[in-house]
């Protein structure tokens, strides 16, 4: 069952918005996590990122927004099967109970249905006066668009990606800190000490929707003061999880394919999701990708280094002892050819579990396909 969020009330977002409300900002999800926007005033709204939790929270405060305000749930629209007429519909209907209220029209996947109606939603955007409000939630998102310009400037779009600092593409990672040790304290009434919040970041592969149960787990175990430090992150969290994940990585690119489809299993019987899965073997395959580009750049500009000192580099330590000559042989063993391609099979493994295999039973498939590939002998 989907749990609607209610936001908490305050400046900030809310305070641009009432400002100015034919020029609404765009926004990152943190922002509106900790000060709702005035959802009355969006007659035109984009969800956009690939955060699948970020996006399911603005989901859940649009839904919530919705109940409250008029008592009846937002519409909720199948982008990859509605047309346009349908969509329209949803969003004009006025509610015979609640005059006052806008009525949300929520279509969820929206990809589609804005590929094939991208010049009708540009004016829709201008439509200020619109009864309802239409919601678009998407993953691709272009900023150079005109779709996203017009937005950008009279509508309202939210950010649902993990921040980057500046206009670079390196995570912010102060920034996601400090949220979680926000959202701990909101969602979980648990303080937890700004390192630990660091050091669970790393330890589910920056995957929110993960973080967010180990909070939940973390505020059973944070006794009366419901304090956790990182000592209590590391023993409680990057216990069985890590291990078991660096014990799959190891097993695939080992060769023992076998083992390590056997140890996916266990995680995903233990509960786990497979794009939560999938992040943190991520996280640790693109350092081996990245130790791949690392050597192949080296050889064209004839620049010496050796392959401990590249995986030192790429976030690689030696412990305990061994673990870098261990991941200098498997990195032998994948060889060159398969490694310099690590990153596109990761790209595809990503895509196929934020769509066509986004079942879980489809999941499971993308993730034993990627060990397959990594334990195989071939380059293909």
């Amino acid at each position: 069952n989907t749990r609607c969020v209610d936001l908490p009330d305050s400046r900030g977002a809310a305070a641009f918005l009432s400002r100015a409300p034919a020029a609404m900002p765009t926004l990152h999800a943190f922002d509106v996590l900790e000060s709702a926007p005035d959802w009355e005033r969006c007659p035109f709204l984009v969800i956009f990122g690939d955060e699948l939790f970020l996006r399911r929270q603005m989901i859940d405060a649009v839904r919530g927004h919705a109940e409250r305000a008029s008592g009846l749930p937002a519409s909720l629209v199948d982008g990859d099967a509605a047309g346009w007429a349908d969509v329209m519909d949803e969003v004009s209907t006025r509610s015979l109970f609640a005059d006052d209220s806008r009525r949300f029209a929520i279509v969820d996947p929206a990809d589609k249905f804005v590929s094939a109606h991208r010049e009708r939603l540009e004016d829709q955007v201008r439509l200020t006066e619109a009864q309802g409000c239409l919601v678009l939630v998407v993953g691709a998102w272009a900023s150079n668009t005109r779709l996203y310009k017009a937005v950008d400037q009279s509508a309202l779009q939210i950010d649902c990606r993990l921040p980057n600092r500046g206009s670079g593409k390196q995570i912010d990672e102060l920034r996601v800190r400090d949220w979680i040790v926000g959202w701990a304290q909101r969602r979980h009434a648990l303080a937890i000490a700004p390192d630990a919040a660091l050091e669970l970041f790393e330890t589910t592969g920056h995957a929110l929707g993960m973080i967010d149960q180990d909070l939940a787990k973390l505020s059973l175990l944070g006794g009366t003061e419901r304090k956790v430090d990182l000592d209590t992150v590391r023993r409680v969290i990057g216990g069985w999880r890590q291990k078991t994940v660096w014990d799959i990585i190891d097993a695939a690119l080992d060769g023992e394919t076998a083992e390590a489809l056997s140890q996916l299993d266990h995680l995903l019987a233990s509960g786990e999701a497979a794009i939560a899965i999938f992040a943190q073997i991520s996280f640790v395959l693109r350092r081996y990708a990245s130790v791949a580009d690392r050597l192949a750049r080296n050889g064209r500009t004839r620049q010496r280094e050796s392959i401990g000192d590249a995986l030192l580099a790429c976030g690689f330590k030696d412990w305990p002892k061994g673990t870098l000559k261990g991941a200098e042989r498997r990195l032998g063993r994948l060889g060159k050819g398969r490694a310099t391609i690590l990153h596109r099979w990761l790209i595809e493994t990503d895509v196929a579990l934020k769509g066509t295999h986004a079942a879980p039973d489809r999941a499971r498939f993308a993730l034993e396909r990627l060990f397959l590939r990594l334990g195989a002998a071939t380059t293909t």
